[in-house]
C-alpha cells in the first residue's frame, strides 16, 4: 500500500488553520506549469497550411472538412494529413488533441473541438487498417 503524503507544520500553523472561516490555509506555494517553454518552437511552415494538408482536406466530404482548424490551428491540420494514412498513430493523435492528460489546459474553441470530433468519427469509420483484436486491443499500421 502506498504511504499518503503530507507535509510537517506547527502546532500554530495547525491551529491558524483550524480557526480559519472555513477556506483551506496553503503552506506550501502552488507550482504551476508553464506548458509554453516547452513546447517545440514554432516554425514557419506551422503558420500555414502545407500543399498536403490541402489533398488531405480535399479528400474528406464536405460536411466533415475541419475548416475551423485549418484556419485557426493549420500546425494541427498539417499533422493530421502527414499521419492520416498511419491508423494508430492517428487515432493517438486525435485522442491527444481532445484528452487533457496534462491537466490545465486551455482547451480548443467549440468550433475546432467539434472540427477535431467530426473528423475523429470519420476517420473511426472509413479507416479499414484499424480493427480490434481478440482481447479488445486496437490493431493496425503504424
Amino acid at each position: 500500500m502506498d504511504h499518503i503524503p503530507f507535509t510537517k507544520i506547527s502546532i500554530e500553523e495547525a491551529k491558524t488553520a483550524l480557526q480559519n472561516s472555513g477556506e483551506p490555509v496553503r503552506i506550501l506555494p502552488q507550482v504551476t506549469t508553464s506548458w509554453e517553454t516547452r513546447r517545440k518552437p514554432p516554425h514557419d511552415v506551422d503558420q500555414d497550411l502545407a500543399k498536403q494538408a490541402f489533398q488531405w482536406l480535399a479528400t474528406l466530404p464536405k460536411d466533415t472538412r475541419p475548416t475551423a482548424l485549418a484556419l485557426q490551428f493549420p500546425r494541427i491540420a498539417n499533422r493530421l494529413a502527414e499521419i492520416w494514412k498511419r491508423p494508430l498513430q492517428c487515432e493517438r493523435y486525435l485522442d491527444e488533441l481532445m484528452i487533457d492528460r496534462r491537466g490545465g489546459r486551455q482547451g480548443f474553441p467549440s468550433d475546432v473541438a467539434a472540427d477535431i470530433a467530426k473528423v475523429k468519427l470519420h476517420f473511426m469509420d472509413t479507416s479499414s487498417s484499424v480493427r480490434f483484436g481478440v482481447w479488445g486491443d486496437r490493431i493496425g499500421l503504424d
